[in-house]
C-alpha cells in the first residue's frame, strides 16, 4: 500500500515537472516588431547605399587624379 502511494506520488512529481515545459512561453513584449526590424533593415542599407557610392567616387577621384600626374 505504502509503495504503491509513493509510485502515484511520483508520477505526480514528474507530471508537474514535464507537462510545465509543454506551454508556449508568453511573447516577450520587450522585442521589436516586424514594422521596426524593417525600417532598420532600409536605414542599414540605404547607409551601406551611401557608403558605396561614397567609395565610387573616390575611386574616380583617384583615377582622374592620377591621369593629370602621368
Amino acid at each position: 500500500m505504502k509503495i504503491s502511494i509513493i509510485f502515484v506520488l511520483a508520477l505526480a512529481f514528474f507530471g508537474m515537472l514535464l507537462g510545465g515545459a509543454q506551454a508556449a512561453p508568453a511573447p516577450d513584449p520587450k522585442l521589436p516588431s516586424g514594422k521596426t526590424i524593417k525600417k532598420v533593415g532600409k536605414a542599414i542599407k540605404t547607409g551601406f547605399g551611401i557608403l558605396s557610392a561614397a567609395g565610387t567616387a573616390h575611386e574616380v577621384y583617384t583615377s582622374v587624379k592620377n591621369r593629370k600626374n602621368n
